[in-house]
């Protein structure tokens, strides 16, 4: 099992004023500060409500040939669908852990 850290970065889009208020409203849970790597994702975003990203686990078996990357667009995609936020411009990297613990 292989476990990476991604972040998948984007941009909000043609938000409504209602979902703009909603977010705002929701921002103290929203910062930087209180984001981690988790299965489910971290959502972070500033108040400009410019950009976002999300922080993921993500955990895949070599032999699978997932790529982490796609793993987190798709899954930050299918959050934002489901909020029914716009969005724009996503892009991801990640971070395969173990190559860090081998340093």
């Amino acid at each position: 099992m292989q476990i990476h850290r991604v972040v998948v970065r984007g941009q909000f889009a043609d938000l409504t004023e209602d979902q703009k208020a909603a977010l705002l409203a929701e921002i103290d849970d929203h910062s930087i500060f209180k984001s981690a790597f988790t299965n489910w994702g971290t959502f972070t975003y500033e108040p400009n409500l410019v950009a976002f990203n999300f922080r993921y686990e993500v955990r895949v078996d070599p032999e699978d040939l997932k790529d982490p990357v796609e793993i987190g667009i798709a899954k930050a995609r299918a959050s934002l669908d489901e909020w029914g936020l716009g969005h724009k411009h996503l892009r991801a990297s990640a971070a395969d852990m173990s190559e860090m613990w081998d340093r």
